[in-house]
């Protein structure tokens, strides 16, 4: 019989009461200091009995309307504090410089990863997955009754029984969760909580910022009108986005849509225009401004404690059993909604020496684990079939013009696609008769790449390039194609960019037939440490990447806005990808779908370069074909001295030249940069 929501529901929650003893025989626990890792025992008893206590709290009083806000605030603080950046985390075993020095080398990062993954318990428990909660306790309990607690070798084999205890099950739930519309926690707040009473936030059980906050209260006084056309554009790009690949949305049933904590009132819109066109939305929990994100980088390999080849096979098994058993739900998954928020504070990272690391083994297993996941997800969820859309809105973090910013970002998301389609397709016309496209910075950057295109049999009918207006990638602004690798050789520098919420100066990639050959970048004085840096943010657990993609920004007054509040290494990929070239390393845009039709909606042309050398190893070899990573890196258009397509013959035509656009009937993207530099003079 097929799993269901209901059946996984009572699973997951038969262990509550079983939960609850534990809790207080850990309220009983007395934890000397004589005994061996006692400050470790002692604050994940206290993590534990936190976390149950505010959930306690979420079960008398599941609105949160009786209980005091200053009470909130204060259960928040104790929770949360540890994580905070400065001398909070600085004096937390979560920190594995400190739990290094409390515990020696070896012991450090192990107990600071369990403790760090024991923040889990209050997800699990409101979440009402106490088989997940009574991993976490039985696990400090098999721990603590431990006869060797100086044997690191014993205490990390029970960490890994325990771990794979009920893996099965809270696999199952995990899946079931993700595509059941009875998985309706977040849903319910999102869609019904009441907006004028803050304390509906404190209801995620997630860490909430002043940024959240102040969100929460500019979309409560938002224009209710403007709110709601903002929700009917974010709805009719997605289903653009079907019409445009012509896909039918109606085959399908449901839509995830992923807001950030703050938007519930343009989340509730969104859901309210989805259920007018027969779609369903489901609702993950909302994404808050996130705890210290040094804490979050110095964890980012904790499951080197796990990973290893029984691991692997056994979650991958489950994975397919599990898929295979709610094939259904997943077919009907129409693609998702991403509503994200940019302006963070750039984050350098210090890297430690502390923290746990995959070893050249585990790197090898992650590699093997994500290309055998995808594969596995996509047999089930018809990429084919199903579309996104994605937006993006300013942070009350990017500082006081966020009024300002965030009107101008409106503005550019709702550029009309219409008439950038009609400007791009001249660009696409003179890219289709080119042999190879060769892009150059000018001034102190290096760049300089020859990336090669695929040969068009029928130029009438055939096209290199998509043209992408604002349907899965708002805004509008880009032409893109999947490179031929042989040939393509060459050097990507980029200055100053943001990359997977990482900053990276000077970053430099050294591209031989279309693969990352060297890298390099100058956050660090130690060349080596700044290889690593680049190597463990942008290829790990790969060695290299190809180049998944090569693309054209054209929203030049995205670029003029950037410029005007000075916030080009604040703003999200999603438009810095239109301000210029850009190269993705990974897979390729059409990952998992290159085989389907994909025809120009401007004139009919279908689409011929959906792969490259790696991609079309899917036939072969479909495990191993894809990378499972598509990271886009932005040559902005100062640091521009020309791009040109270059045929056959040898003979070459401007696209840009000098940072401005030459093709005619282009002019009229280069008046945001004309005015740019009328208003410098």
């Amino acid at each position: 019989m097929a799993l269901d929501y209901q059946q996984i529901k009572e699973k997951i929650g038969a262990p509550k009461a079983e939960c609850g003893v534990l809790i207080e025989k850990l309220r009983g626990l007395n934890i000397p200091a004589e005994v061996p890792l006692a400050e470790f025992f002692r604050n994940y008893r206290d993590m534990a009995l936190r976390s149950w206590d505010y959930v306690c709290i979420l079960q008398q009083d599941p609105l949160l309307k009786k209980t005091p806000l200053k009470e909130l605030e204060a259960l928040y603080k104790d929770v949360y504090d540890a994580f905070e950046a400065g001398s909070g985390y600085d004096n937390s075993i979560q920190n594995p410089d400190y739990a290094h020095k409390l515990f020696g080398p070896r012991f450090g990062a192990f107990l600071s990863a369990i403790l760090s993954n024991a923040g889990a318990i209050r997800r699990n428990a409101i979440d009402g997955n106490f088989v997940g909660l009574r991993y976490s306790l039985q696990l400090f309990f098999a721990l603590w009754e431990s006869p060797d607690k100086n044997d690191y070798d014993a205490l990390l084999n029970i960490y890994k029984q325990e771990h794979m205890k009920d893996l099965e099950l809270l696999v199952q739930a995990s899946y079931v969760q993700r595509f059941s519309p009875q998985n309706d926690y977040y849903y319910n707040i999102v869609h019904d909580a009441d907006l004028d009473d803050i304390r509906y936030m404190y209801r995620y059980g997630a860490y909430l910022s002043k940024y959240d906050m102040e969100m929460a209260q500019f979309i409560a006084d938002y224009p209710p009108q403007e709110l709601a056309a903002i929700a009917r554009f974010v709805v009719k790009s997605w289903v653009d986005g079907f019409v445009r690949a012509k896909k039918d949305y109606k085959k399908k049933k449901y839509a995830n849509l992923m807001i950030p904590i703050g938007m519930e009132a343009l989340g509730r819109l969104i859901i309210d225009e989805l259920e007018a066109i027969g779609i369903t939305a489901l609702v993950p929990q909302p994404r808050g401004s996130g705890l210290n994100r040094q804490y979050a980088y110095d964890h980012r390999y904790d499951s080197a404690l796990m990973l290893d080849r029984d691991f692997v096979d056994k979650s991958l098994a489950i994975g397919q059993n599990t898929l295979e058993e709610i094939k259904d739900e997943v077919a009907q998954q129409a693609g998702p909604i991403y509503v994200e928020l940019f302006g963070e504070t750039p984050f350098n990272p210090i890297n430690k020496t502390t923290t746990l690391k995959l070893s050249d083994v585990q790197q090898q297993l992650m590699r093997e684990y994500q290309a055998r996941s995808g594969q596995l997800y996509y047999t089930y969820y018809k990429r084919d079939e199903a579309s996104f859309s994605i937006i993006a809105f300013p942070s009350t973090e990017i500082g006081e013009q966020f009024p300002e910013i965030f009107a101008d970002t409106l503005r550019i998301n709702l550029l009309d696609s219409k008439h950038y389609a009609a400007i791009q397709q001249k660009i696409i016309d003179v890219l289709d008769t080119a042999q190879y496209v060769h892009v150059k910075g000018k001034g102190t950057n290096r760049t300089d790449i020859k990336v090669q295109m695929h040969p068009l049999k029928d130029p009438s009918r055939e096209t290199l390039f998509e043209n992408c207006v604002a349907d899965v990638n708002i805004p509008v602004g880009e032409v893109f194609t999947s490179p031929v690798l042989k040939g393509t050789t060459g050097t990507l520098h980029v200055e100053d960019i943001y990359l997977n919420n990482l900053r990276f100066y000077n970053l430099e990639i050294f591209f031989e037939d279309g693969w990352v050959k060297d890298y390099s970048c100058s956050n660090y004085d130690d060349p080596d440490e700044a290889r690593k840096y680049v190597y463990e943010n942008l290829l790990l657990p790969h060695k290299s990447l190809p180049i998944g993609e090569f693309a054209i920004g054209t929203n030049t007054a995205a670029y003029q806005m950037a410029k005007k509040y000075d916030i080009m290494a604040l703003l999200p990929i999603l438009i810095i990808e239109k301000m210029g070239p850009h190269f993705a390393i990974g897979d390729t845009c059409f990952s998992h779908e290159e085989d389907s039709e994909h025809p120009s909606f401007v004139n009919g042309k279908e689409m011929i370069a959906v792969d490259n050398e790696q991609s079309a190893k899917r036939k072969d070899d479909p495990v191993n074909a894809y990378l499972m990573h598509h990271t886009d890196i932005t040559l902005p258009y100062e640091m521009l001295g020309f791009i040109c397509a270059v045929k056959a013959d040898g003979s070459s035509t401007d696209i840009i030249r000098d940072g401005r656009f030459v093709v005619p009937g282009t002019q009229e993207l280069n008046i945001p940069l004309i005015e740019m530099e009328a208003n410098r003079q």
